[in-house]
């Protein structure tokens, strides 16, 4: 999956040479934006060997207050996801970036470099000659980083991107997506 929207992101970064080579009216993407973005997450507990998958769901706003330079924040909500006797459910988490990008015409393509707080819970469930469930609830905080890539209709814009939303010792929780929004 990371490779897959990896490959997407790069392939509309280099085609966007060929979108310059016809002269067009300068595009500007600065202001704000509000925006929702459907991503697929990849969860994997690295000291257990466990890997979860789930759809996850993102509300984003931000600002360009800079032609290379904005910030934006991210509200997502997630889902859960059981292998076998064990359980991930990704409750929510809040990210802040740092958005350096670049615009070519219309086709911007951006990194994200900030911090993320994750609330996650884990549960196992273990029988003998009674079954019980274990739970464990999580709150974690980390770097976060991504990339993508935005195209601007006038007022809307539609976009892929990669975002590692949690790189933890316990715990990586890569995210990748598409998005939809509205510039003010």
């Amino acid at each position: 999956m990371k490779r897959i929207v990896l490959m997407i992101v790069a392939v509309l970064t280099m085609s966007s040479a060929f979108a310059m080579a016809a002269p067009e009216k300068k595009f500007s993407t600065l202001g704000t934006y509000f925006g929702i973005a459907q991503g697929w997450v990849e969860v994997e507990e690295n000291n257990l060997n466990n890997e979860f998958e789930m759809y996850t769901f993102d509300l984003i706003g931000g600002a360009t207050f800079h032609p290379n330079m904005g910030i934006e924040g991210r509200l997502g909500f997630g889902g859960s996801d059981r292998s076998g006797s064990k359980s991930y459910s990704l409750d929510h988490y809040f990210s802040l970036y740092f958005k350096p990008q670049y615009t070519f015409g219309r086709l911007n393509t951006y990194a994200l470099i900030g911090a993320s707080h994750v609330s996650s819970e884990t549960s196992q469930t273990i029988c003998g000659v009674f079954c019980f469930q274990s739970k464990n609830e999580n709150s974690e905080f980390s770097l976060s980083y991504g990339a993508g890539a935005i195209y601007y209709f006038d007022r809307l814009m539609l976009g892929l991107e990669y975002v590692k939303v949690l790189d933890k010792d316990r715990v990586d929780i890569d995210r990748g997506g598409l998005l939809f929004g509205f510039v003010f």
